[in-house]
């Protein structure tokens, strides 16, 4: 399965890049979060979320989508 990676702020300066296509076959978003900081340990350093297919969901969750956001926290009031 094809799947593009995106990343947002201070994310996108760790990885040195916005967005990237993985083909390796990953069972839940942790298993492509572990693939993720092997390929970039900075990504250690900050909390982030992730969002399959635009929603939010836990670590746990089955990967199924074709789509994954890394989103750094968020600030503002």
């Amino acid at each position: 399965m094809e799947i593009k990676v995106r990343y947002f702020g201070q994310l996108a300066e760790f990885t040195g890049k916005s967005e990237e296509i993985m083909t390796q076959d990953f069972k839940t978003l942790e298993g492509l979060k572990l693939f993720l900081f092997d390929r970039y340990p900075k990504l250690k350093e900050v909390l982030f979320k992730m969002a399959q297919d635009n929603t939010i969901e836990s670590e746990s969750s089955e990967l199924k989508g074709t789509l994954i956001d890394l989103l750094p926290p968020f600030s503002g009031g």
